[in-house]
Order: C-alpha cells, then sequence, then structure tokens
C-alpha cells in the first residue's frame, strides 16, 4: 500500500501542477482554465473522483469544490505536503502545494492548489501489485525448499549410509564402521564412535581373558582337592571318616558343577559372545556329540537316552562350543529329573528352520513356573534334585547370543517336558 500510495501521490502532485498552471492573474483577478474534459483526464481511469481548490494568498477559496478537507497547518515552497481526509463520507487522499503568483513572484506572494482524489485506483493497484508479487514470491520460496530438501538429503545420503550400517548391526558386532563413504563434517563423529566401539571390545577381551583365567584358578585348585579326597577316602578306615569324607566329595562335587556353571553362564553373555567368530555348522552332528557325552550319566539311572536326527542337513550359523553347551545343559537337565528308567529323546528337525527338541518323561514343569525356571538360581521345589539353576540361565543366552527362541511345552503323550530351541536356517 505504501509503495502504491507513493505512485499515486507522484501523479496526484502532476494534477495539483497541472491544476497551478492553469491559474492566472490579470489585473489583481484570478482566473482559471478548467474545462470539464480536463478535470476527466485528471481522473485515473475514470475510477476515481476528483477534487480541487484554489485558495488566494488571504486564504479565500478562488475555485473548486467547497467541501475540501482542512489545509495543513504549514505551507512551504517546493515542499508538496501528503495527508489523508474525507469529503462527504469518502477517504480521499489530498495534495496541497504553495504556488508563487508569477506576477508577484519578487514581493513573495503565492497561491494555494489542493487536489484530492479518491482511493480506489490506488487500492486496486495495492491488489494487484501485492498478487503479482505474491505469486512468484511463493513460486520461490517453494522451488528454494524444494532445493533446500534435494540438496541436503543428496548431501546427507552418505550419512544415512552410516545410520543404516548402526541399525543393521546387532547388539554383538562392535567392528569400526567405515569412513570412506561418510560426509566429510560427520567423519570426526564416525572416528568418536569407532573409538568407543574400540573401548567395548577391548574390555570384553579383558572380561574374557579375566573368565578364562578364573577358570583355570578355580578349577585347578578344585581338581586338587578332588584328588586328595579320593586318596583320603583309601585310607581312611573308621566309618564315620568314611561318611564325611563322601560327603566332602559330594559337596566338591557341588562345587565343581556350580564353578563349571558360572564360567559356562559368562561365557554365553551376550558381550562376550559378541567377539566370538561366527561359522556354519550340522546342528545334527553337534547335538549327536553332546548327547553321546551324558551317555554314562544316562547308563547310571538306567534312562533310555536316544538320539534322533534330522533327514538332511540342518545349518546354521554360529559357535559350534557355545551350542554344545546348550544341548548338554537340556540333556543334563533332562537326565537330572528323568526318574529311573525313564526316557529322554533328543531330536533335530530341519524346516523352514532347524529345531532342537528335548524330551523327557519326568515329572515335568508347571505353566506358571515355565519362565521363571530361566532365572538365575531358581529352582522348582519338590522335586529333590541337587543343582546350580543355571542351566536353563545358560540355555537362554546361548540361544539369545545365537537369535534362537526358547520354548517349554508339554509332549503330545501329556506327561513329561518337551524343551525346543528353534534356530534360522541357512540356506
Amino acid at each position: 500500500m505504501a509503495f502504491a500510495n507513493d505512485t499515486y501521490d507522484r501523479e496526484l502532485l502532476n494534477s495539483a501542477d497541472s491544476v497551478a498552471v492553469r491559474t492566472t492573474r490579470k489585473g489583481g483577478q484570478y482566473s482559471i482554465d478548467l474545462p470539464p474534459y480536463v478535470r476527466a483526464i485528471l481522473r485515473h481511469d475514470n475510477t476515481d473522483i476528483f477534487f480541487y481548490q484554489i485558495l488566494s494568498p488571504e486564504r479565500e477559496r478562488i475555485s473548486g469544490d467547497e467541501n475540501m478537507p482542512p489545509l495543513p497547518k504549514v505551507l512551504k515552497l517546493a515542499m508538496p505536503v501528503f495527508s489523508d481526509g474525507v469529503i462527504e463520507g469518502t477517504k480521499v487522499r489530498v495534495a496541497s502545494i504553495l504556488v508563487p503568483v508569477p506576477e508577484a513572484e519578487s514581493q513573495g506572494e503565492t497561491f494555494i492548489v489542493q487536489v484530492a482524489e479518491t482511493l480506489k485506483a490506488r487500492k486496486r493497484f495495492a491488489q494487484e501489485l501485492l498478487v503479482s508479487m505474491v505469486a512468484p514470491e511463493i513460486f520461490f520460496i517453494l522451488l528454494g525448499a524444494i532445493a533446500i530438501w534435494s540438496g541436503i538429503g543428496r548431501g546427507l545420503e552418505p550419512l544415512k549410509d552410516v545410520q543404516e550400517a548402526l541399525l543393521r548391526r546387532s547388539q554383538h558386532d562392535l567392528h569400526p564402521l567405515s569412513t570412506e563413504t561418510a560426509p566429510l563434517e560427520v567423519q570426526p563423529l564416525v572416528h568418536s564412535i569407532n573409538e568407543l566401539l574400540g573401548r567395548l571390545r577391548s574390555d570384553i577381551e579383558a572380561q574374557n581373558r579375566f573368565v578364562a583365567n578364573a577358570a583355570h584358578q578355580l578349577r585347578t585348585p578344585l581338581a586338587g582337592l578332588k584328588t586328595y579326597i579320593g586318596l583320603l577316602q583309601g585310607f581312611a578306615k573308621a566309618a564315620e571318616v568314611e561318611q564325611a569324607v563322601t560327603q566332602l566329595d559330594h559337596g566338591v562335587n557341588r562345587m565343581t558343577h556350580l564353578v563349571n556353571r558360572l564360567l559356562a553362564l559368562a561365557k554365553a553373555e551376550p558381550n562376550a559372545a559378541a567377539i566370538v567368530p561366527k561359522q556354519s555348522f550340522d546342528l545334527n552332528q553337534v547335538a549327536a556329540a553332546s548327547a553321546s557325552d551324558l551317555v554314562n550319566v544316562a547308563i547310571e539311572k538306567d534312562i533310555d537316552l536316544a538320539f534322533e536326527g534330522a533327514d538332511g542337513p540342518a545349518l546354521i550359523e554360529g559357535d559350534p562350543a557355545s551350542v554344545s553347551e546348550l544341548v548338554m545343559n537340556l540333556v543334563d537337565n533332562a537326565l537330572r529329573y528323568t526318574g529311573h528308567g525313564g526316557h529322554v529323546t533328543v531330536r533335530v528337525h530341519a524346516n523352514e528352520s532347524v529345531v532342537l527338541a528335548v524330551e523327557d518323561d519326568g515329572p515335568g514343569i508347571p505353566e506358571e513356573e515355565r519362565e521363571r525356571v530361566f532365572e538365575r538360581f531358581y529352582r522348582v521345589l519338590g522335586t529333590g534334585e541337587q543343582g546350580s539353576g543355571l542351566g536353563l540361565p545358560i540355555v537362554r543366552e546361548i540361544a539369545r547370543s545365537h537369535r534362537a527362541a526358547v520354548a517349554i511345552e508339554t509332549p503330545s503323550s501329556g506327561v513329561g517336558t518337551l524343551l525346543t530351541v528353534t534356530f534360522n536356517r541357512l540356506v
């Protein structure tokens, strides 16, 4: 609107000058030559109404409209004054100029020309100007937004590669990120992430070394103590001493079993399993070998231990030693809670996935206890068996590190326990 006012104010000033030029004085009398056609020219596209008046040096109206707005308080030569006013209830724009009388210019005699026009043309011009400016502005804003969006998207596309590389990783993968495709601006961030991954990897390696050293430090004295107990059993003759030695032997056996389970659990932790190299192997072979290691335990309890392999290869990816530990824990658990003369069957199925199933005809696990048996050191009461309460927790940790699912079910016979571990099958 201000721009439109500036433009039309100049036109209004030209109209005031035109009126001033047509004003003359002869013999002390003022006259103005402003016929109707001239007034029509002064209108803008015949849209607005044009008003004017001429005042003598004494501020008396010589010619023009009688209802013009009041004069400005101060008027100076060569300094037109623009103002807003109202004529007959209609808003107008007014230009007032002070004009020297040609015949009496030396005496400083002046008269006043005041012109006014309604605001229709300038408002229409302001609206057209607004539309003509806003439309391209909106277009260029949208075009700029698209360009910025596209530019930033393309510029940060390598950063998306870094993001996707992190999202594709499991919590066990601590290898450094590649800095070749990362934008120069984010390479310090990638280096910082790699340094953090390196420190984590070093901590896990230190923990694994601690576990390995602890294994040797704990197993060696227990093995020595077991040897001395065996020698003491050969020398002891009194029944009381023999009974005490037997109790001590059982205690050392339980301690050895507990230590082995604790070490197996530490090795099965996700952070420790993360740096173990993965390889593909046939679960048939690992499960059969692991079950055969417990044949003597089955014979001692007169339990029928059977193995049923898959018809073809059951290839999975992981750590064979850890999976062997998983199988042995499941079979040992089944043998431990199955009574004399019972049956334990180890099966491997290979369809869309590879399933390891261990079924027994023991007392079974109540449904309300099936989730709690995976808690460390938790044991179902009333079984009468001595255990560490770590076998199934170890199974779950190893299964998690291999992205496998563990489930406890009731066999189709309705007696005992069916524990399954489902692995992803390699094609």
